[in-house]
């Protein structure tokens, strides 16, 4: 069950400002209206004017005590400069792609209120944090709400996107205990489960579990489409569909994760195709015991994995 927001974000005067109103901005916005509840204002920054145009269309239904719901404009205004969107701000999350937030932050800097609680939400964090704690101090920790879908943009933004997903908060050391502590509470509200860990071990964790299966499952279909195109067409099933599911995601924007973690993911790619060759070995030998150690192997590790709940939407 969702928890309530920080008092701070708790009166229709609160400010929450978006910096990328996307996929991942414009569920927020969404979750922020129909799950958290939240009557303050919404800023948005844009960076097109058609973006602009959908979100400023985008309505939500509002539920008034003792009437009708009705439909309100889920944004309260869209900006495409930092400096009128942040004014009286109390929350501003960036919601862009990893290479475009250094910038972002160094622009922040010059124009943020003090009271102003910084968070991005990049799949990597690395020089990010550095940089955000150098910048902001303890005002900033950083998101990663463990989500995401193989949409892209405003459009294929949902309410529900957050619901029983995990979030992970990076804090870089002391100090940053009441960032945390609001945080949590931003995040519980929109549906989140959280938890916590250093920005090192976030990155390096988050290469086995999210940034190499995105590769692999890239790589297998580029290998697929190149060396039996019409397989696709014909032969594939739930288990191709499933596998190759995230392969759709936007390839741009995983260009940028994947090289901005290319440190992790160069050694566990190392460690993965140890794994392959084992299998190519046991495959060739004809040893049916080494194939099925492997399998079973695969098949333990998978039972482990703890998943969030699974809820119909």
């Amino acid at each position: 069950m969702a928890e309530a927001l920080p008092a701070v974000l708790a009166s229709p005067a609160a400010r929450i400002v978006i910096i990328g109103p996307g996929l991942m901005g414009g569920s927020v916005a969404k979750a922020l209206r129909t799950v958290a509840g939240f009557a303050g204002r919404i800023h948005v920054v844009i960076k097109s004017d058609g973006e602009g145009r959908a979100v400023q269309k985008a309505t939500y239904a509002e539920r008034l005590p003792g009437q009708k719901s009705r439909k309100s404009k889920l944004v309260s205004a869209c900006f495409s400069q930092l400096g009128p969107a942040v004014d009286g701000a109390d929350l501003v999350l960036v919601a862009t792609p990893p290479q475009t937030i250094p910038e972002i932050f160094q622009a922040l800097i010059e124009q943020l209120p003090p009271q102003t609680t910084v968070t991005e939400i990049a799949s990597v964090k690395g020089e990010i944090a550095v940089l955000g704690k150098a910048l902001f101090g303890q005002r900033y920790v950083g998101s990663h709400p463990l989500v995401g879908s193989e949409q892209q943009g405003f459009h294929g933004a949902k309410a529900t996107l957050f619901r029983a997903a995990r979030c992970v908060l990076t804090p870089t050391g002391k100090g940053d205990d009441q960032t945390c502590v609001f945080l949590r509470r931003f995040w519980s509200a929109l549906g989140c489960e959280i938890l916590e860990m250093s920005p090192e071990e976030h990155d390096a964790r988050l290469a086995k579990t999210s940034h190499l299966p995105h590769l692999l499952a890239y790589a297998y279909m580029a290998f697929l489409g190149q060396s039996d195109p019409a397989a696709l067409q014909f032969l594939g099933g739930g288990g191709l569909r499933d596998f190759s599911r995230i392969a759709a995601s936007d390839p741009a924007l995983w260009r940028e994760i994947l090289q901005e973690n290319r440190r992790h993911l160069h050694a566990d790619l190392s460690r993965f195709r140890a794994v392959l060759d084992n299998l190519d070995h046991a495959l060739m030998e004809e040893d049916p015991s080494i194939l099925q150690g492997i399998l079973v192997q695969g098949q333990a590790a998978r039972a482990q994995f703890q998943f969030p709940p699974l809820l119909k939407s």
